[in-house]
C-alpha cells in the first residue's frame, strides 16, 4: 500500500510517497478504501511537530485527516457501518495517515456518506464542520436570538460555522478578504467587512459570539466588541490561549474531536443540503506531495484542496 509519509518531524520536504503495512484490524476499527482525500491546515502541523507530545516518536507517520472512502473490512465489534458502505470521516489526532491508498481508524470516527454527495465533496467535511458544530452548537449555542461575528467567515471552518449559524436562524456578520466579500454575501453574510480594515469594530453593535476561525483576531479587541455576556471563540491554542480558555467565561477554545460524536447529524445536515463544500482544486493522489507542499506554502485556492484516488 502507498501512503503519504514522513520520518521525522520538520519541512515539507520531510514528506514521500512510500510503502506502508497496514496494521492489525482491532475490534472497534474499519478498513476503507480511501476515494478522495481533503487537505488541512492540520496536517502540516502535524508533521511539522506542533502535536510531537500526543503522536509520539515511531517513525515512518502517516498524514492526513479527512477522507471518504469504501469500507473493505470492520472489526467484530463494529456495528454502525459494514462492508461495502460508502462513508466519510477523520483519523485519530494521534495517528494521522488519510493521505493513502487504504487507511484503518475507529469506527466512531467514521459515518455512512449520503448518497448524492460525491466522495470529493464528503471528505471536505469532518473537520471544519466539526470544529464549526463545537464552536457554534456546544460553546456558543446560537439561535435565532443570536448576533455572530465570524472572522474568517469563507475558510474551511469560516464557511461551515455561517452555514450552521444560518441553519439556526442567528444573524451572522463576518471578515475575509476582499477578493472573497461578494461570496461572503452570496452565502447569506451581513454585513461583510474587509479583515485587512480593522476600523469596523469601532462602529457595530456588540456580538453575542465572535469566532475567530483565521487566528488573526486581537483576543482583547474580540472581546471589546461582545456583549456583557457574550463569548469570543477561538481555534489557536496557544499555551498562553489553552490557559486563558480555562480561566475566562468570556473565552473559549474549541477542537473538532469535541464533536466527532456528531458526524452522523453532520451527514443528515449534509443530505438536506444545509452544509455545502466548495471544491477549489482537486488534485490526483500521485502528486499528493506537490499539492500538499504547494497549499501549505500559502497557493491561493477559492476553497477546499483535494486528493482524488
Amino acid at each position: 500500500m502507498k501512503r503519504v509519509q514522513f520520518n521525522h518531524y520538520g519541512g515539507a520536504h520531510e514528506m514521500y510517497m512510500g510503502e506502508y503495512q497496514l496494521p492489525q484490524l482491532k475490534r472497534d476499527e474499519v478498513q476503507v478504501r480511501v476515494k478522495a482525500a481533503a487537505i488541512n491546515p492540520l496536517d502540516w502541523k502535524q508533521r511539522q511537530g506542533s502535536m510531537k507530545l500526543l503522536m509520539g516518536s515511531a517513525f515512518p507517520k502517516g498524514i492526513g485527516s479527512d477522507f471518504s472512502g469504501i469500507v473493505e473490512a470492520v472489526g467484530k465489534d463494529v456495528s454502525n457501518i459494514k462492508v461495502g458502505d460508502d462513508v466519510f470521516g477523520t483519523m485519530d489526532v494521534k495517528k494521522p495517515g488519510a493521505f493513502a491508498e487504504v487507511l484503518v481508524t475507529a469506527s466512531r470516527y467514521v459515518t455512512k456518506k449520503p448518497s448524492h454527495l460525491s466522495f470529493t465533496e464528503a471528505a471536505c467535511l469532518p473537520i471544519p464542520v466539526q470544529t464549526a458544530w463545537a464552536a457554534m452548537y456546544l460553546k456558543a449555542r446560537v439561535s435565532d436570538n443570536s448576533r455572530i461575528l465570524i472572522n474568517g467567515c469563507t475558510g474551511a471552518v469560516g464557511s461551515m460555522a455561517v452555514q450552521l449559524a444560518l441553519a439556526k436562524g442567528a444573524r451572522v456578520a463576518g471578515t475575509c478578504s476582499q477578493a472573497s466579500m461578494l461570496n461572503a454575501r452570496l452565502a447569506g453574510v451581513d454585513p461583510v467587512f474587509n479583515y485587512a480594515d480593522d476600523e469596523y469594530r469601532h462602529s457595530i453593535e456588540p456580538f453575542d459570539v465572535i469566532f475567530d476561525t483565521a487566528g488573526t483576531l486581537d483576543v482583547g479587541n474580540g472581546l471589546s466588541m461582545l456583549k456583557p455576556k457574550g463569548v469570543f471563540i477561538d481555534i489557536n491554542p496557544t499555551p498562553k490561549r489553552m490557559i486563558r480558555g480555562l480561566l475566562s467565561r468570556r473565552y473559549k477554545l474549541v477542537f473538532a474531536t469535541m464533536a466527532t460524536q456528531h458526524l452522523p447529524e453532520i451527514a443528515a445536515l449534509a443530505a438536506q443540503g444545509v452544509l455545502k463544500s466548495v471544491i477549489g482544486l482537486e488534485a490526483p493522489f500521485s502528486d499528493a506531495v506537490a499539492t500538499i507542499t504547494a497549499v501549505e506554502k500559502g497557493q491561493r485556492v477559492q476553497g477546499r484542496v483535494v486528493l482524488s484516488l
